[in-house]
């Protein structure tokens, strides 16, 4: 490629003064609100006004000259960019250092070639991607991997020809096929959207947003539609609430079909590559060196169908957007075919499920008994006693009542846990925790060499019980992850210790 530095696409300009106005969001929602306020001074109004697009046209300026003072160049031996407005900054990434390429593609780009690069190294110790490029043509990150594979050959020009003088040719050789790869289809999508409980926080969004806007509204409005609602009968009120739920479910359904439209995972050599995504295509590409262990997800209404979801705890936190540093590698798939299909693509991985030895029956009681007296001490009864000090006697009989009923959801939540976990050695050199946690079961395969730290912990009064905890580190992204198979047997722990770190 060209070794002058480029600049990127013009676009980039509005891409980066909307994230700093997205940054800005609590002082544009409660200016809004203020706004809305029937009461509101004419000197108030124009303060808010005045703010408002003084924030904009700084933010606007701001954005211009960063696009002015940033470069970068895609050379044979790295990545360097160029940054910074008021001190100058030049970072050079040898491709060998690079652990995860990351292209985000909004729909808006496609039209023009061009998309959002995000490139993770093993020396990053922030959230913040050491190497962003917000809007480069689709042919830098092809470079950039082709470059990391060694399959590009960029031989120096000749200086004796004219037709090449100041430039370099490259040499690109037919992209490879992949090894394994996967495809989601239209019905194994539907499936995972339909057993999604995505729909509850959305829900819990709307009720949220519907009293701050009560809050902002005008005082006349509010009596309006209170009097409204109190003249219509039960079946209206019902029909309103069946809505609410309605939309919010079909919010999740929705998203989730977009988030994982075109779902695709590939193998090629030792790396893994999964592109999705309708009005973003987000496209990750990370080393197998890179996994530090794999994650099978189920929830207790996915655990009713059959269905999994199959993810990998990378050390690198450009997996994916989603959830924390975690990149989906398969977003459902039945139960009894994960292992075997993730085994193309994983080869570490069993091809059958190991058989797992479950917490003792006698000891399950315990997850219930620490989750119902936390909730108890740190949730009902606060809010009992505040209800009496502070109001109504009457909101303290409803009080008691809701507070029974949320310490058994919790107490359930307790046997769930105990009831899922397990733990077990799958041959030769893997180790497998299964625990339950918010109605989730989760089955985690790491490898030995993976484990970061291991740790036996047994008080006094689990002693005589013969009972311990086991807990495991495991890298993931910049951060680390502990997983802990609670009140099991002391002389399975033991074993397990003595299998990770056995004595001399």
């Amino acid at each position: 490629m060209n070794d002058k530095p480029k600049r990127l696409a013009p676009i980039a300009i509005p891409i980066h003064w909307l994230m700093s106005f997205i940054a800005w969001w609590p002082l544009f929602v409660s200016g809004g609100f203020s706004i809305l306020k029937n009461d509101m001074k004419p000197q108030e109004f124009l303060f808010w006004i005045s703010l408002v697009l003084g924030i904009l046209v700084l933010t606007l300026l701001w954005s211009i000259v960063h696009y002015l003072r940033f470069t970068y160049l895609v050379a044979p031996d790295g990545l360097t960019i160029n940054s910074g407005v008021f001190i100058r900054k030049i970072n050079h990434i040898p491709y060998g250092r690079i652990q995860t390429v990351q292209r985000r593609q909004w729909f808006f780009l496609k039209p023009l070639g061009l998309e959002q690069v995000s490139i993770e190294t093993a020396g990053k110790e922030s959230k913040k991607a050491e190497g962003m490029l917000a809007a480069v043509p689709t042919t830098v990150a092809d470079a950039i991997n082709r470059y990391r594979q060694g399959l590009t050959d960029t031989p120096t020009a000749s200086a004796s020809d004219p037709t090449t003088e100041g430039a370099q040719t490259e040499v690109t050789p037919a992209a490879k096929t992949p090894d394994a790869a996967y495809k989601i289809n239209a019905h194994d999508l539907n499936q995972y959207a339909l057993t999604s409980l995505g729909f509850i926080p959305i829900i819990t969004g709307i009720l949220w947003l519907v009293q701050k806007v009560q809050e902002y509204l005008p005082d006349s409005w509010y009596k309006q539609a209170e009097h409204a609602l109190t003249g219509l009968a039960i079946y209206l009120i019902i029909a309103l609430t069946v809505i609410v739920l309605v939309l919010g479910f079909a919010i999740s359904y929705l998203n989730i079909l977009q988030r994982y439209y075109y779902f695709t995972l590939d193998r090629t050599g030792n790396e893994l590559q999964t592109s999705r995504g309708f009005f973003q295509t987000n496209t990750v590409s990370a080393q197998l060196s890179r996994v530090q262990a794999v994650r099978f997800k189920q929830s207790v209404l996915r655990q009713w169908f059959h269905l999994s979801t199959v993810q990998a705890l990378l050390a690198s936190s450009a997996a994916d957007d989603e959830k924390n540093d975690d990149l989906v590698l398969m977003p459902v798939i039945r139960q009894r075919q994960a292992l075997t299909t993730m085994q193309t693509f994983i080869s570490w991985l069993p091809t059958a499920a190991p058989e797992l030895e479950p917490i003792p029956t006698r000891h399950r009681w315990y997850y219930v008994r620490n989750i119902v007296l936390g909730n108890f001490g740190l949730i009902v009864l606060p809010a009992i006693l505040a209800s009496t000090l502070w109001l109504h006697l009457s909101w303290w009989l409803w009080l008691l009542p809701v507070g029974l009923l949320w310490l058994v959801i919790v107490a359930l939540q307790g046997q769930y846990a105990g009831a899922n976990a397990a733990i077990g050695i799958a041959a030769p050199d893997q180790l497998v925790i299964q625990v339950g946690e918010t109605w989730t079961r989760q089955r985690y395969f790491v490898r030995r060499k993976d484990i970061q730290a291991m740790s036996f912990k047994q008080s006094l009064w689990m002693k005589p019980r013969k009972m311990a905890h086991l807990e495991i580190h495991i890298r993931k992204g910049n951060n680390d992850q502990s997983v802990s198979s609670r009140y099991m047997k002391a002389d399975l722990a033991k074993r397990i210790m003595s299998w990770y770190q056995p004595l001399p």
